[in-house]
């Protein structure tokens, strides 16, 4: 492979051309698996998932390089591991965003305050809700010193549950 053709090459000639160039005892790299075969995929999937990975990205096996983040349909699939938690609203901020609280030992708000959580963007199609509703948020994971979810993303009100059940426990 000559450098300056090595992008139109395809994503697996690659892929080999960078193992047998890049020394793997190099401190400074990580390297990432490929898993080529269906069963391989799933496997490294629920691998990644269990811990605790941001996602993964699938790219088409013969696909050239492309710069730039992957468009839908297109020759790269980013999927992220997202959760959702119910939070308790504890301000509204002025750019369509409120504060988000949850109570922190899992026992509810009889023996402690709401702790902060960060905030959260409300979409132009919703309402924004009032302090002290509660609300679903989606988010890729939560900082386990501080409870500040990362990524969030509102998908709603919810009045089938208490705010007592917003509890640091829900989080993952």
């Amino acid at each position: 492979m000559k450098g300056h053709d090595i992008r139109n090459q395809a994503y697996l000639s690659r892929y080999s051309g960078l193992l047998t160039l890049v020394p793997h005892d190099n401190p400074s790299l990580q390297w990432v698996g490929t898993a080529i075969q269906p069963e391989d995929k799933l496997a490294t999937y629920g691998q990644l998932r269990r811990d605790g990975k941001e996602g993964v990205v699938l790219k088409r096996i013969d696909a050239p390089f492309s710069p730039g983040r992957p468009n839908s349909g297109g020759n790269q699939l980013k999927f992220k591991f997202v959760e959702t938690a119910s939070f308790v609203v504890t301000g509204i901020n002025r750019a369509r965003s409120v504060n988000l609280g949850f109570y922190g030992n899992g026992t509810g708000k009889g023996s402690q305050t709401l702790q902060p959580a960060g905030n959260v963007t409300i979409p132009p199609n919703h309402k924004i809700p009032q302090i002290g509703s509660v609300v679903e948020t989606r988010y890729l994971y939560a900082y386990r010193e501080s409870g500040s979810i990362y990524q969030p993303v509102y998908l709603g009100e919810r009045d089938d549950i208490p705010d007592t059940d917003c509890t640091a426990t829900r989080l993952k």
